[in-house]
């Protein structure tokens, strides 16, 4: 059974043994590029399980083998949207897409200005024609550092019409700085990740860390 942390009402914090076995190889420099891959996939599938806990379902019938059963399935009348952050994001979508294959996959690109470490849009493939009134939406980032991709990401799909509520924001890591800045701005969108960590550098990064994920995600380093 999977053991969760609260830290925060808006956070959860998935403790899985195997999880945290898998986050030291992330952690670990001398892990290679292709073992990385791979335990970014074995780490994202506990968090994701525990993100998608929730979504609705709804009664359906089925005939067995036996007899006509009654089931419950996703609801077909509520969109669910998987957007991946690029690039980082990418491998983690791999994952979702395994866990939900029904749901469509949106991805919006954003990266941060070095010096002012402000977020800069530079790709969004989120359609305007979806009613995102109901829809369940899940931002995929392995970090969140600063928090500010997170919120410009938020931003993007509130003015969409997606409600907090049904946003969750997916992070393999985590820094205290970058949780209150996302739960400052909007309290009611969840996050889940694998680790909260010490703290942010002079650089913005999270300590300790694992590094730039994309870049020991695709070999860039």
């Amino acid at each position: 059974m999977t053991m969760l942390s609260k830290i925060h009402p808006s956070v959860t914090v998935c403790e899985h043994p195997l999880l945290q076995h898998n986050l030291a190889i992330l952690r670990d420099s001398n892990t290679t590029h292709e073992r990385f891959r791979s335990a970014v996939r074995r780490v994202s599938l506990f968090i994701l399980q525990e993100a998608t806990r929730n979504l609705p379902l709804t009664k359906a019938y089925v005939e067995t083998p036996i007899t006509k059963a009654e089931t419950r399935i996703l609801s077909p009348d509520i969109p669910i949207l998987i957007t991946p952050i690029l690039r980082a994001g990418l491998m983690m979508s791999d994952v979702a897409m395994d866990l939900v294959p029904s749901a469509s996959v949106y991805h919006v690109g954003l990266y941060r200005d070095e010096e002012t470490l402000r977020p800069i849009t530079y790709y969004n493939k989120l359609p305007s024609n979806i009613d995102y009134s109901h829809a369940r939406i899940f931002l995929l980032d392995p970090m969140l550092a600063t928090g500010g991709s997170g919120i410009a990401a938020i931003d993007i799909v509130s003015k969409l019409g997606v409600r907090q509520e049904n946003i969750a924001f997916v992070s393999i890591i985590a820094a205290p700085e970058g949780i209150k800045n996302l739960t400052d701005n909007y309290p009611a969108v969840h996050i889940y990740t694998g680790a909260v960590d010490e703290r942010l550098n002079d650089k913005a990064y999270i300590v300790p860390g694992l590094g730039d994920a994309g870049d020991r995600m695709f070999g860039t380093v």
